[in-house]
């Protein structure tokens, strides 16, 4: 199994930012950093910060994972941040719920490993969210050690 990234087109680029935005406030909400009547237009905000010029902002590759039949198997966001130009950045990864459990996330994650080993990185970092347990393990598996835990108690008023 070989896995490859194709940069994503404008159109692609259309329907996936419209897909992350919302999955995005969805997350910092459930994850209680955000209040869920401002996350979507916060969300808006970030995914504009960071790319401002869509899928063409410099700095930043958009892709589509594709398998050797070249199905679309997933997509992945990464770049260099701009305070450490040794460091590829993870933004977003997800393998469509339907190719799950196929050793995708793996594979991809190889790749990028190559992508940032191209561009002289020496390290790959991520944020990942408390609550996603199998994306933890998959990056454990995949050899990410962590580097930082934020944690959190709600006082009941």
């Amino acid at each position: 199994m070989k896995v490859s990234f194709l940069p994503m087109t404008e159109q692609r680029f259309a329907t996936y930012v419209s897909r992350a935005i919302t999955e995005y406030a969805s997350d910092k909400v459930k994850a209680g950093n955000w209040d869920a009547d401002t996350a979507l237009e916060r969300s808006r905000s970030e995914f504009h910060r960071y790319l401002p010029q869509g899928a063409q902002t410099p700095g930043h590759s958009l892709c589509c994972i594709l398998n050797e039949a070249h199905e679309e198997v997933g997509v992945i966001w990464y770049g260099t941040l701009d305070n450490a130009k040794n460091v590829l950045f993870l933004y977003d990864f997800e393998v469509h719920e339907n190719y799950r459990g196929k050793g995708y996330a793996l594979q991809s994650l190889q790749e990028l490993e190559k992508v940032a080993k191209e561009n002289n990185c020496e390290h790959i970092e991520l944020h990942v969210f408390g609550y996603n347990v199998a994306a933890q393990n998959l990056y454990l598996k995949a050899g990410f050690t962590i580097t930082n835990i934020n944690m959190r108690k709600i006082i009941k008023k």
